[in-house]
């Protein structure tokens, strides 16, 4: 887990980043914690990094939020491990209209990973996950090297894609992004699971909020 979320540190690094004020940055509850780490950067609206601790459990999970005015698409990443088995681990650069072209370099990549144990979508993903999505359950130790293989390779050719943006002042290509970033968001949110998780230390009105508002939010328009 802590070598994922070097992968996803060093990503960032390479950003002119700056810190987004956050009241959630540290969460404790019974032996539930929970660190959110927030930035942003010219062509990204936020930066999110969740880790989350409890007992055996632990998660990370972290989305690249682009700024609607950037051709830039979504990058995603989540592992789940229970104990030294990591049940779920999933990455992706998520389709935004206009951004297909990334596709040339991610089929590549993906093409060359190939993983035991596959594990399916749910239906709520199907529409916001690309032809090129992992989503896996690895119990060998050298696949969970490959995984951190493929998210860093994932990874790098989506911040080429964020250095390499410039602003775009076509207010119909914006607002077709902005719609598609809305989408993945409400997708996200139809996951039972995170709020069946959240909802084991917090009551429901809390954790629909923490989803809505802090791992799914939508972007404004400006």
């Amino acid at each position: 887990m802590r070598e994922l979320v070097n992968v996803i540190r060093n990503g960032w690094e390479s950003l002119d980043v700056e810190p987004l004020e956050t009241q959630l940055g540290k969460i404790e509850k019974d032996d539930l914690t929970i660190n959110n780490e927030m930035y942003k950067c010219k062509g990204l609206r936020k930066i999110h990094l969740e880790t989350a601790t409890a007992g055996k459990l632990n998660i990370v999970h972290t989305v690249f939020w682009p700024d609607p005015n950037y051709n830039i698409p979504i990058f995603g990443c989540d592992i789940v491990s229970v104990g030294n088995i990591i049940t779920a681990a999933i990455v992706d650069i998520s389709p935004i209209r206009g951004c297909e072209d990334i596709y040339d370099e991610i089929s590549v990549v993906s093409n060359s990973f190939q993983f035991s144990e596959r594990r399916p979508l749910p239906l709520w993903a199907d529409e916001i996950f690309s032809p090129f999505c992992k989503f896996v359950k690895l119990t060998q130790p050298a696949e969970k090297i490959e995984f951190l293989r493929i998210t860093k390779e994932y990874l790098d050719i989506f911040i080429k894609r964020v250095k390499e943006s410039k602003y775009d002042e076509t207010w119909v290509r914006t607002m077709l992004r902005y719609d598609d970033q809305i989408w993945y968001a409400k997708q996200q949110r139809k996951n039972k699971k995170t709020l069946a998780v959240l909802s084991k230390w917090f009551d429901d009105d809390w954790a629909s909020t923490y989803i809505d508002e802090v791992l799914f939010d939508v972007p404004k328009i400006h």
